[in-house]
């Protein structure tokens, strides 16, 4: 059984903080989508996320018995539906990451459209489930973006950087029934660790120390500071799978579990907890 599934202290409004793991399973689509980067060595970047990250990152979750969130383009779910099949066996819950790591602030009303119907399909027909989060594969959104995950009957999103906890998601002024579920670039794998020349430059490539100091210091202070805050990491199995790497993810997992009163849950609990403590319309 997963740590804190079904516990007395399974609701955030009984801990002192929620901590969120999350893992962005691109493997070949950032490269193929996103970058333009359809070659054999960009593209086994990818894969290397699909073969060594996400069995990694699944042995070091059933080790602590924790839950996490996977959001998962519905390209990798084609192409590896073993291992995305693997993920939800686990008990872990799969996110809507777009198609082909579309990103949606460049898509046309249209073409946003097909890509949200051929993920939600490409997951439905893997795992079948039907996702009920969404996080933007480039970190921004478009105009029609929330009115289209409302019509598709998503309970969350996971693409703003406004709090420091969930809040409702406000659209063009007026506030809907989605979720919000915050991100942070400081507490983002990529930004710390990814090396890139093309389409832009990363220098990437920084130590763990240095970025385990950040990650610890910013749970600490959200552990400190409580009030219904969600210390939410978001992670890609091509870039946190390295071994020095996952092996300071480990070290602030034990650091975490050191805290009474942490509720450790998959996003969409979060959002339907938030739903219950704010009263959805």
């Amino acid at each position: 059984m997963m740590r804190n599934a079904g516990s007395k202290r399974s609701k955030c409004e009984r801990s002192k903080l929620t901590v969120a793991l999350s893992f962005d399973f691109d493997a070949e689509s950032y490269w193929i989508g996103t970058a333009k980067m359809d070659l054999p060595a960009a593209v086994s970047r990818g894969t290397y996320g699909a073969t060594e990250g996400v069995p990694r990152i699944l042995q070091l979750l059933a080790k602590y018995e924790l839950p996490a969130t996977f959001f998962v383009p519905g390209y990798t779910a084609d192409r590896h539906p073993d291992v995305v099949r693997a993920i939800a066996d686990a008990g872990h819950e799969i996110g809507h990451h777009g198609y082909l790591h579309e990103p949606p602030n460049l898509l046309k009303p249209d073409e946003e459209r097909t890509m949200i119907e051929r993920g939600i399909e490409a997951l439905e027909r893997v795992v079948g489930n039907r996702p009920r989060g969404y996080r933007s594969p480039s970190g921004e959104l478009s105009q029609t973006t929330y009115s289209l995950l409302a019509e598709y009957g998503f309970d969350y999103d996971s693409s703003q950087f406004g709090a420091d906890r969930p809040y409702w998601v406000e659209d063009k002024g007026v506030r809907t029934n989605l979720v919000e579920i915050p991100i942070a670039v400081e507490l983002t794998d990529s930004c710390h660790f990814m090396f890139l020349f093309h389409p832009i430059v990363l220098p990437g490539l920084s130590a763990p120390s240095k970025v385990e100091e950040i990650w610890r210091g910013d749970f600490d202070g959200a552990y400190a500071e409580g009030r219904n805050g969600c210390f939410l990491l978001t992670m890609h199995p091509q870039i946190i799978g390295r071994h020095h790497r996952l092996q300071m993810v480990e070290r602030l997992i034990r650091h975490i579990l050191a805290h009474d009163d942490v509720w450790f849950a998959r996003m969409s609990e979060i959002a339907d907890d938030f739903r219950k403590r704010e009263g959805a319309r």
